[in-house]
């Protein structure tokens, strides 16, 4: 582990975990049918995919946090939308799902503001059978309407990130995603003119289960946590 990088990764307010609000496509069917779909009533989908294993995988990382680092945890988690001003307040953001996400103009325009500015986004939990389908096809339509000049790119086991705190091997790393290996994950960073990270996409992953069931997904849980504590310090220390 490094010293140094949990020491530098502080400031004068503390980390807080930051989870982003957005519209998804069972939100807009029903906004254009009405409310008679049943699967509406319970859990997520009440809320929208947003908030899928909210909110006790986002309680579960802050006290991962506390117990592994020296990170200063401000407050408890929270929630927000690109139309929240307070949102370029956080350095670190987190977006789930985005196999469903729907986006809109206002929206480009603030995430293209939020990493200008050096934000920093953790995208996780979605998935294709076989080779990359319908829910890769809807990320990219929509991080392409933000970074329309720019690629997702393949993330190798050398790459700094996943040494620079716990010493990771995405190669090894098992997918908490039933039916996937470890052979099946992929993971891409987004970066800017100056070889800055500003995104970090998890493919065939779902980081966010192992936070929310360390018990029942103790077998990868572990290392849910330690990449998500490496991205955030990495994104603090770059």
């Amino acid at each position: 582990m490094s010293s140094t990088a949990t020491t530098e990764a502080q400031d004068d307010y503390g980390f807080r975990f930051v989870r982003v609000k957005y519209q998804d496509i069972y939100q807009e069917y029903q906004e254009s049918f009405g409310n008679s779909e049943r699967r509406f009533r319970r859990g997520r989908f009440r809320r929208g995919m947003w908030a899928t294993d909210y909110p006790t995988a986002d309680l579960n990382l802050h006290e991962a946090i506390m117990r592994t680092t020296k990170i200063h945890i401000m407050d408890k988690p929270i929630v927000l939308s690109f139309a929240d001003e307070e949102i370029y307040e956080y350095p670190i953001l987190y977006l789930t799902e985005p196999g469903y996400w729907v986006t809109n103009d206002e929206e480009v325009q603030s995430m293209q503001k939020y990493f200008a500015r050096g934000g920093f986004m953790i995208i996780d939990d979605f998935h294709d059978y076989g080779s990359k389908g319908p829910q890769w096809y809807n990320l990219y339509h929509n991080i392409k309407q933000v970074f329309p000049e720019r690629e997702p790119v393949l993330l190798d086991k050398d790459h700094p990130i996943w040494k620079i705190y716990f010493d990771i091997n995405p190669d090894e790393a098992p997918s908490t995603k039933p039916g996937f290996s470890a052979d099946d994950c992929q993971y891409y960073a987004i970066y800017d003119d100056e070889g800055n990270m500003m995104c970090v996409i998890c493919y065939n992953q779902d980081i966010g289960d192992g936070w929310e069931w360390p018990g029942s997904l103790a077998f990868a849980s572990t290392i849910s946590y330690q990449m998500a504590i490496n991205f955030i310090i990495y994104a603090l220390t770059h």
